[in-house]
């Protein structure tokens, strides 16, 4: 650790606002990086090489011309070594005093600044591992991975959850959690208790934040990628109380097979045209949301249970689809979804 000039200088224009005393500062080496009068910047201190040497506050009583005038020198001490020394202009009797302070203030400064230092590479470094980890598919094969977490203290072998909330601020992050940025607008937060997991999901519902959250793994590129399609399904399909990737995993596999039929997609954005076509539609989500059960349906749509029947009829007609055939059933809902996925990319 070494005295910063800039730093240095600060700290003595700073003082000398506030006592009538010339302020150097001195480098490791005796030589005065900091000061009130600016010519003696850059020039050798002889009572500093004094008080390095010695680790001892040295009074000056005597002049040494452009190396050094009568007043006080202090070490300033990091970690057990001085790395600078402080020297006041003046009567030795009434200085030492002022520089006593200002070593504990000087010392106090530049432990902040290094443990600030410290924090902020190790969370540089913590956000450079997390973006590997979530990045690789095989960890085992990763010797760098590997040595990095166990820098680290990280157990790469427990199995976590990887959460996505949609939000621009970052989110109470718990003991033993990992988080960082994924991109302006979504927190990845990486979690092994489902404790926490229930509060950071009642957290996105208390903020009406949506969230998506993966199946437990090893693999955090693998899970990661869950919480990226739960949040990805719940917006093309336009879901409602659905935050887990176990909950949307046949969806996601539905949409991105090519069970879908270009025909029968054209067909449903044919009946976007009309009124009547936009009510055959609804009729549909409605029916599949019911879980094929018509008397459900009818209450959500608040029409009779004869009038369900009469749309649903027309939609099999339309697609030459028997609702009541499981296969004609899946491959309608199938299209149905596809055709949810097309409205939202477009």
């Amino acid at each position: 650790m070494k005295l910063d000039p800039k730093l240095a200088q600060s700290i003595v224009d700073r003082m000398m606002e506030s006592i009538p005393y010339n302020i150097n500062m001195m480098n490791e080496k005796g030589y005065i990086i900091a000061s009130g009068n600016k010519e003696r910047i850059n020039t050798l201190h002889i009572g500093a090489i004094e008080t390095i040497e010695s680790g001892k506050t040295k009074p000056m009583v005597e002049s040494f011309g452009k190396f050094g005038q009568p007043g006080v020198n202090i070490p300033v001490e990091f970690q057990g070594k001085t790395i600078g020394v402080i020297g006041i202009t003046g009567d030795p009797e009434k200085v030492t005093p002022l520089a006593s302070l200002l070593k504990v203030s000087t010392e106090l400064l530049i432990t902040q600044i290094n443990s600030s230092k410290a924090e902020n590479q190790r969370k540089e470094s913590l956000n450079h591992f997390l973006y590997q980890w979530t990045t690789i598919d095989n960890i085992s094969e990763n010797a760098e991975l590997k040595s990095r977490a166990q820098a680290l203290n990280i157990n790469l072998e427990l199995k976590r959850y990887a959460v996505i909330l949609e939000t621009d601020n970052q989110p109470t992050i718990f003991e033993g959690d990992f988080y960082f940025s994924k991109t302006p607008h979504q927190q990845l937060i990486i979690t092994r208790n489902t404790e926490n997991l229930e509060k950071y999901l009642k957290f996105s519902q208390l903020n009406q934040i949506v969230i998506g959250i993966s199946n437990q793994s090893t693999n955090l590129k693998k899970a990661v990628q869950q919480a990226i399609d739960t949040i990805k399904v719940v917006y093309e399909l336009q879901l409602t109380d659905i935050y887990y990737y176990h909950q949307i995993s046949f969806l996601n596999k539905l949409l991105q097979s090519q069970l879908h039929s270009a025909k029968i997609i054209n067909n449903f954005k044919n009946l976007l045209k009309t009124r009547a076509g936009t009510e055959l539609i609804d009729t549909l989500d409605c029916y599949f949301k019911s879980n094929g059960n018509v008397t459900d349906t009818s209450t959500r749509l608040n029409v009779h249970r004869n009038t369900t029947n009469y749309r649903l009829n027309k939609i099999s007609d339309y697609f030459n689809l028997d609702l009541h055939d499981i296969t004609d059933m899946l491959e309608l809902y199938t299209n149905y979804l596809h055709f949810k996925k097309y409205l939202y990319e477009h």
